[in-house]
């Protein structure tokens, strides 16, 4: 996964972690995107846009307002808040959903306050129609994709029920969308889509910590491989994955918003790097591992 490892960067504050630095400081993502509810970046300022239940009004908070009591105090101590916006770190990709009724929820006054997984603030999706999605107005043309993504699945549709998305990349091919550059769940177990699927167990409240990367031939990483935290699963090969220009970012669904394929999961961080990361992908890892104590 990584190999010359800079002492500095092992435990990384990232915003919360304790830390000196940042993991976009250290490890950019200039031609990529990155979502979070800590700060990845030392020139970031808001993290997220958040709606509030009592009137509809929107409000951006940083990092730090939103486990200080300023985004409690803005929502209310019987409401609930929304995620309308989640600001890209790394770009200007900013992923939304204009849809009140569709927007995940951050904050619920009348059920615990602010949403937590492990003691870390989460988007939680609710697996009936809650997701959020950018169109890349200008998709680089990618032979490959690296992901680093925190989610917990709350729950999923029982055997033989189909499917749900935790996150899906719509690639801009003459063919139809067809689930590939995807992690989704089913009864059975959780899936990475690429030119070949790979199963693995995914357990109902659990928080993960995914290292998803797709290379299309030819190229010195041509093949998939995913590593469920502390597990790597390859797949090799000189295939071709989809991973070509990517147009659409979607989480908690897929790309085409099929019906009943949202997810219900607390997603807390999701990275997307076009350029390779391969040689720090321990070391991101590692920061990311550090900040959210996943195993």
């Amino acid at each position: 996964m990584g190999i010359g490892i800079p002492m500095v960067n092992l435990g990384l504050g990232g915003g919360g972690g304790g830390g000196a630095s940042f993991l976009l400081d250290d490890y950019p993502n200039t031609s990529g995107h990155s979502y979070s509810l800590r700060q990845l970046s030392s020139t970031v300022t808001n993290v997220v846009r958040v709606r509030r239940s009592l009137d509809d009004t929107e409000q951006d908070f940083t990092a730090t307002e939103i486990t200080d009591g300023t985004l409690a105090t803005f929502c209310t101590a019987s409401g609930q808040g929304f995620v309308a916006k989640w600001y890209d770190q790394s770009n200007s990709a900013d992923i939304y959903n204009f849809t009140a009724l569709q927007q995940p929820r951050i904050y619920d006054g009348e059920d615990g306050g602010l949403r937590l997984q492990n003691g870390k603030p989460c988007v939680e999706f609710d697996g009936i129609d809650d997701s959020l999605q950018v169109l890349l107005s200008l998709p680089p043309v990618n032979r490959a994709y690296y992901l680093f993504a925190v989610n917990t699945f709350v729950s999923g549709p029982s055997p033989g029920e189909g499917e749900v998305y935790m996150y899906g990349l719509k690639v801009d091919v003459p063919a139809p969308f067809t689930g590939n550059n995807s992690i989704r769940w089913g009864g059975l177990g959780a899936e990475f889509r690429g030119s070949s699927d790979l199963s693995f167990i995914a357990s109902q409240g659990t928080q993960y910590l995914y290292y998803a990367r797709q290379q299309s031939a030819p190229g010195p990483f041509s093949g998939s491989t995913i590593k469920v935290n502390s597990t790597q699963n390859p797949i090799t090969g000189f295939t071709d994955n989809g991973a070509a220009s990517i147009n659409t970012i979607t989480l908690g669904d897929n790309p085409n918003n099929y019906a009943g394929q949202n997810s219900n999961i607390k997603l807390q961080e999701f990275i997307l790097y076009f350029t390779d990361p391969v040689s720090n992908a321990t070391a991101i890892e590692s920061n990311i591992n550090t900040h959210y104590s996943i195993y």
